[in-house]
């Protein structure tokens, strides 16, 4: 069964991507409703996003992608397709690896400002969304399809 993700992100054109994909209406869910699309998930679907961009943070694609292979599920991705993992197609370990460092990155740069900056809960919350906006728009630009000019040196 095909499935698809949507964020605010995403438009008609987006949605018209998916239908092309033969993704019905009730298989598209919320990028804050990937519990339920794990639930849901068995061996041999195929899940389909624009772009890794629409998950809220690095570490939820990451968590998401290796949900996605131990469920024996695929996961393809129109903007970066380097990142598509599934159908015994993983992470090389250089993406591996970079995936950990903009996860810890990630992690750390947020432990850090709240250490030196006093927040309130929204404060928090704010900081924590903006770091992981742009951790995930890192990632999104480093993998794109013309990625490679964004990769080399």
């Amino acid at each position: 069964m095909n499935h698809g993700i949507v964020s605010e992100k995403d438009d008609r054109t987006s949605l018209a991507y998916l239908k092309s994909k033969k993704v019905a209406d009730v298989n598209i869910i919320h990028v804050s409703r990937l519990d339920v699309l794990l639930s849901r998930l068995v061996a041999g679907d195929t899940v389909y996003v624009i772009s890794v961009d629409r998950f809220p943070s690095v570490s939820r694609f990451v968590a998401f992608a290796e949900a996605v292979l131990h469920a024996g599920v695929s996961l393809r991705i129109l903007e970066q397709p380097y990142l598509e993992v599934g159908n015994g197609k993983h992470f090389r370990p250089a993406v591996a690896e970079y995936l950990n460092t903009l996860v810890f990155f990630e992690r750390s740069c947020v432990q850090r400002l709240f250490s030196f900056f006093s927040f309130n809960m929204a404060g928090k919350d704010y900081v924590a969304d903006c770091i992981a906006n742009v951790t995930v728009g890192i990632l999104a630009k480093t993998y794109s399809s013309d990625g490679i000019l964004h990769r080399g040196g």
